[in-house]
């Protein structure tokens, strides 16, 4: 009887590892990430982006969507040349016109602000004007008072810049005095202001807004996803409430 049970289990163990050992592997999505805190903080190596692709892994067997950071001013190259085969939280107005994607809404809309040590800047007319002040500059980024212009020989011969990689650098720069002007996303320095306490005695925040955007994510047409499958996941994705609690 022993020798039956033991005969059965054998065949049951056999063809689970069977048809696990036959299902399909997911399929890779690559998704761009650069320097954006807070949606992707290059120092910590994550950010609401790998949030998001956490969320995206679970809710489905079939994509496994893997972070790929690449360079901020780099990124319409490696979405050219399929490196990546999505890109979160961009607004398709910074140059992606001339490049051939679709963007569907992730439900955020967001403002990037200035920032300056309040010892230099005593009140919100410092921000009126940045003629002969000395900004802290992201290669790639696309700024309001640059009129969207991300070229660096623009931004070199009409601004006083000094060239950064990441949001936090900016804030350091000015912390620091190397610049009297930064400009950051609205959640990043609110986030940063809140884990760094002591610092908002030194920062002054503007009610000016360098610009708003909506943001959506970019996605190369040519993705191992198809669209309407991205589309229907997307959907559901920002009515989950972890998602909207990462905003």
């Amino acid at each position: 009887m022993k020798h039956w049970l033991l005969a059965i289990l054998l065949i049951i163990l056999g063809i689970s590892f069977a048809e696990a050992s036959t299902a399909a592997p997911r399929k890779i999505v690559l998704v761009g990430a650069y320097g954006f805190a807070p949606y992707y903080d290059l120092e910590k190596g994550r950010g609401i982006i790998t949030d998001v692709l956490e969320q995206l892994n679970s809710m489905q067997p079939d994509f496994q969507f893997k972070v790929v950071e690449i360079p901020s001013r780099r990124r319409y190259q490696s979405f050219v040349e399929r490196k990546v085969d999505m890109i979160f939280f961009e607004d398709p107005r910074w140059d992606w016109k001339d490049i051939a994607h679709y963007a569907l809404p992730v439900g955020v809309q967001d403002a990037e602000v200035y920032i300056a040590l309040k010892k230099k800047a005593k009140d919100q007319s410092y921000f009126s004007s940045l003629k002969n002040k000395r900004i802290a500059v992201i290669l790639g980024y696309h700024y309001g008072y640059a009129k969207f212009n991300a070229d660096e020989a623009y931004l070199q011969s009409n601004f006083k810049i000094s060239l950064v990689s990441h949001n936090l650098a900016s804030v350091r720069l000015v912390l620091h005095e190397r610049v009297e002007v930064a400009v950051v996303p609205l959640p990043f320095i609110r986030r940063y202001l809140r884990e760094n306490p002591d610092k908002n005695a030194e920062v002054l925040v503007s009610e000016k807004v360098d610009q708003h955007y909506d943001l959506r994510l970019i996605v190369n047409p040519k993705a191992a996803i198809a669209r309407d499958r991205l589309e229907n996941l997307m959907s559901k994705l920002v009515k989950e409430p972890a998602y909207q609690a990462l905003f």
